[in-house]
């Protein structure tokens, strides 16, 4: 006799909800009396798929050590990122939290997963050719998720979402944010000052007040303060939401939150010592100050967003047909574990190829001479240098036409590149912040003509008590000219990828300039590139020959 209280299900492997009894083990289907799944043979092919997974894990780390512990390396030197070493073992226990749900999923091979897994590992491949850490980092985690979701299958995957995908805040990231949020903060503590009724003048990130000088520095941005704001605040909307929406909506608000509370602490920082006479908040103790904000910030949004708390869904539970074919392990299970396992380890013995290609040796620069422009001393140009560092050589060369102006020519030229040894570089810099010697006084772009193509170059002005400096900068890259960091890396990834190696430059120029008179320094840059650059980029293309 059919049950008057359920519909027929023409779904006979859909998950249900346990009842109130928690039957997790039994039949669900309409029409016919409850029967008992094989209980023992889906636990033997579940400890199979796991025994696998975690064969083929600790395979992949071991294969991609290196990179591994170049994200563990980043963990031990910078705070910022210290909570890394916390992200493993919270999802370990957000899985262990859950552990009765994958009884209730079906497990299958995923073609997906294979596919997503030799994508993520063409994306290491890119990495490593551009030596772009935190792509072949981003992409090892990749690979991690692909091989579980190759291995487990698709409802797996979906059913430990987020833990799963939790594992992403392993790589330390979020240096590229440094730049705009130092702009932003600087923005509004200007503004906030003027309101405040104390007159301000800012030169680039330097602030000057009538009781003393303040710059806003990396530490000022406030990034530490918004990666450990997403990391929390996502890992809360998890643990006390259902709704997707309020997942969303609590994560988004823990991103926006910490910036604007940050430009409030820089703000208050600032307004603390000037009304203090620069007795409190000029040391260490202001870092002190910031966490403690911060801290106050969190707790208060952790106290709202328990307002709208919501239970914990229910374990999901498998119905018999979809448990007995759980319960079978094909020997074409094992043939799409191993087509899963080679889709991700493929990868570093073809970069190994690819690097054997290239350019190899000490770098041997190609004379340059400008139309127009005769070569100088060296003595002639300002006493500045790139920050540049891990160049395989370097040139710097001075020239002076009949006006009398002089314009000084810096490449610093890279070959064999790798980690810390590498062209584009966070730490490969015009000016570092906090130099000893240089302050910033302006920064930007301009349009140069090269010969018959016009290329936007980089303008950076720094000045000393002594010196005031327009410098010029923009990359060769296999022959191709750009300033752009993202282009650069494509240029540089296309040019190993087509066997040409990877060599590239930074090609600086720069003169004296004047307060408030920047443009005739312009004009004298303007007019060397158009004359130099086609000079220059023969004279790399000889280099990168030789």
């Amino acid at each position: 006799m059919k049950d008057p209280m359920r519909a027929p299900s023409s779904h006979t492997d859909s998950l249900e909800p346990a009842g109130p009894s928690g039957g997790g083990g039994r039949m669900a289907s309409a029409g016919s009396p409850a029967m008992p799944v094989p209980q023992d043979a889906a636990r033997s092919a579940r400890n199979q798929h796991l025994a696998v997974l975690g064969i083929a894990l600790a395979w992949l780390l071991f294969w991609y050590r290196d990179t591994l512990m170049s994200i563990v390396h980043i963990w031990e030197r910078s705070d910022t990122y210290a909570h890394g070493y916390l992200v493993a073992p919270i999802s370990l226990w957000l899985v262990w939290r859950h552990r009765e749900h994958i009884k209730g999923v079906p497990l299958a091979p995923s073609l997906l997963g294979v596919l997503a897994g030799a994508v993520a590992g063409f994306g290491w491949l890119l990495g490593e050719l551009t030596s772009v850490a935190s792509v072949s980092q981003f992409a090892l985690v990749g690979m991690i998720i692909s091989v579980i979701w190759a291995v487990m299958g698709t409802a797996v995957l979906r059913a430990y979402a987020f833990p799963i995908f939790f594992l992403v805040f392993l790589v330390p990231f979020g240096e590229f944010l440094f730049p705009t949020m130092m702009d932003w903060t600087t923005n509004f503590v200007v503004g906030a000052l003027r309101l405040s009724g104390i007159p301000v003048y800012a030169e680039g990130r330097s602030l000057v007040i009538p009781s003393g000088n303040w710059q806003v520095v990396e530490g000022c941005s406030g990034v530490r303060y918004l990666i450990a704001s997403v990391v929390v605040g996502s890992l809360y909307a998890y643990l006390n939401y259902r709704s997707t929406t309020r997942r969303v909506i609590f994560t988004a608000v823990s991103v926006v939150l910490p910036v604007f509370a940050n430009w409030v602490r820089a703000w208050g920082i600032v307004m603390l010592g000037h009304f203090s006479d620069n007795r409190i908040a000029t040391g260490v103790d202001h870092l002190v100050y910031g966490w403690v904000f911060f801290g106050i910030i969190m707790l208060g949004l952790f106290w709202i967003g328990a307002r709208w708390q919501e239970d914990e869904a229910p374990v999901p539970v498998l119905s018999a047909a979809a448990a007995s074919e759980a319960g079978t392990l094909r020997r074409s299970n094992f043939v799409w574990f191993a087509v899963a396992l080679l889709a991700v380890l493929a990868w570093k013995p073809l970069l190994a190829d690819l690097d054997r290609r290239g350019n190899h040796g000490p770098v041997q620069f190609a004379d340059i001479s400008v139309p127009g422009w005769q070569q100088a001393s060296n003595d002639a140009l300002p006493p500045w240098t790139p920050r540049y560092h891990g160049m395989r050589g370097e040139q710097r060369l001075a020239f002076t036409d009949g006006n009398g102006s002089t314009v000084g020519l810096h490449i610093a030229y890279y070959r064999d590149q790798e980690q810390d040894a590498e062209l584009i570089n966070s730490e490969n810099r015009v000016l570092m912040n906090k130099d000893p010697e240089w302050t910033f006084a302006g920064y930007g772009t301009n349009a140069a003509s090269f010969g018959q193509q016009t290329v936007e170059v980089r303008s950076t002005e720094i000045r000393n008590p002594e010196h005031r400096v327009l410098v010029w900068h923009w990359y060769w890259i296999g022959g191709r000219w750009t300033s752009s960091d993202y282009v650069g890396k494509a240029y540089l990834a296309l040019a190993q990828l087509m066997g040409q190696g990877d060599d590239s430059a930074m090609v600086a120029v720069f003169t004296s300039s004047v307060a408030d008179h920047r443009e005739v320094a312009e004009e004298k840059l303007s007019r060397f590139v158009q004359s130099a650059a086609p000079q220059i980029g023969s004279a790399l293309q000889q280099t990168r020959a030789r």
